[in-house]
């Protein structure tokens, strides 16, 4: 055991002065024990140089250690390399051994899931229980029950293979019309009843056959607002659980599947994971305080919606590298920037929180159409409505495909028509691809 402590102390005090500063993002750290030195590679620490490796793989556990004056000799005249380190690819990692250029592959970063990513799921907006034609819903949810087996076009990557069964649907925002559930079921409909009841919640609780994560709208605080006409003061009826149709996302959350964090009390934020890539609901906006511009503005509570983006991008995501795709529901369009939704100064500070991030995307609803545009250099995805009668001119309902591996992202608008009640789902319209430029490799399937 004497041996075993002088070793130990040796080889430490060695790895001590050994260190190279942090130069790359896989970084290589010695480990020890009270029997044994181990190397292991972790995300963490600094890189030490490969002459000490290399004198470790030597020693191995329990072996004596060789002469220390040799070993310090040896790296004082190492090799130069003559030739440039540099090779410009980015997928490895360049170093000088004995004048020897070697040019290592990266694979990713440490704090990715060290294993392949290829996810597809499909995105919404607006289903809106209590507005537009009664049927919209069905045909919508009729669509996406249908869409996995059609083939990618000549234009995405993966050309002529199949749709895969999708993961889950993002539905972002505006689940009813007016916000109503069923305590004036005599007077009018239970509009988040419905919902619940068609898309479901797991993928097998409703007609939507997948997992659903969905947002709140600014329709859902309907009963809370001071002017809905509609049927005179809509807060005299729900002064108990004046926004049903928000608090549900909150609810539902404790059985959503997947999920990484979920935001405190019924603020109904949350995050989770497809293999590599990181999503955030956020709901409404990414905002802490609503909007002054008017009453109703005042009432639509974002529920602190940007200090829980910024403490999961902080505690998920971090200096990883690994891609972000945001959910809300006001857009960066025209129409979403307008005052009465949220404002420029809570723009900037969104855009100043996602700035450091590797953010792939934006999803959003609220305006019923569809459409791919960028705002602040990150692309936006208006994902589409059941909407068929107003808001697309072609007459149809729409909704999103993507499809995100660790080397591309594509997105296609997928859409269907009422006369065929949603069942010859197409993709159409606009599509988007984007290559990605991190280091990738052949990887296991993620579990």
């Amino acid at each position: 055991w004497m041996h075993r402590i002088a070793s130990q102390a040796w080889f430490t005090s060695l790895i001590h002065s050994k260190r190279m500063p942090k130069s790359d993002p896989l970084q290589k750290t010695i480990q020890t024990s009270p029997w044994c030195t181990t190397r292991t590679e972790t995300g963490t620490g600094q890189r030490i140089a490969p002459r000490v490796l290399s004198v470790f793989l030597l020693i191995g556990c329990g072996q004596n250690p060789p002469n220390t004056a040799i070993e310090e000799a040896e790296a004082d005249t190492a090799v130069p390399c003559l030739e440039s380190l540099d090779d410009e690819n980015p997928c490895t990692r360049d170093s000088c051994e004995n004048g020897r250029v070697q040019h290592d592959a990266i694979v990713g970063t440490p704090a990715w899931n060290q294993c392949a990513t290829d996810v597809t799921f499909f995105a919404m907006g607006d289903p809106q229980y209590g507005g537009g034609a009664d049927d919209k819903n069905t045909f919508q949810i009729e669509a996406m029950n249908r869409f996995p087996g059609t083939l990618w076009p000549s234009d995405f990557p993966g050309q002529d293979s199949p749709v895969v069964t999708p993961s889950g649907v993002l539905i972002a925002g505006d689940l009813t019309q007016n916000g109503r559930d069923d305590r004036l079921i005599e007077l009018m409909p239970d509009e988040l009843g419905q919902f619940i009841q068609e898309y479901g919640l797991t993928g097998n609780d409703g007609l939507l056959r997948y997992p659903v994560y969905e947002g709140y709208g600014n329709h859902d605080y309907d009963p809370d607002e001071p002017d809905d006409a509609d049927f005179g003061d809509w807060r005299w009826w729900y002064t108990d659980d004046p926004t049903p149709a928000v608090c549900i996302v909150a609810e539902r959350n404790r059985e959503r599947a997947g999920l990484n964090r979920i935001a405190e009390g019924m603020d109904g934020h949350y995050s989770w994971d497809w293999g590599n890539l990181h999503l955030i609901n956020v709901n409404l906006f990414p905002g802490d305080v609503p909007s002054q511009a008017d009453e109703n503005s005042r009432v639509r509570d974002p529920r602190h919606g940007l200090r829980f983006l910024i403490d999961d991008l902080e505690t998920s995501v971090a200096d990883s590298g690994r891609p972000v795709l945001i959910m809300l529901h006001y857009g960066l369009d025209t129409f979403g920037q307008e005052s009465r939704w949220w404002t420029d100064e809570q723009r900037t500070a969104f855009r100043e929180a996602i700035g450091d991030y590797n953010v792939i995307g934006l999803i959003h609803g609220h305006t019923h159409a569809t459409s791919h545009y960028t705002w602040e250099g990150f692309d936006v995805f208006n994902v589409g409505s059941p909407y068929y009668l107003n808001y697309n001119a072609d007459g149809r309902g729409h909704f999103t495909v993507f499809r995100v591996t660790d080397s591309f992202m594509a997105v296609g608008d997928v859409s269907w028509s009422p006369e065929a009640e949603g069942r010859d789902p197409s993709f159409g319209g606009w599509s988007h691809v984007v290559y990605f430029d991190h280091c990738v490799a052949p990887l296991p399937s993620c579990p």
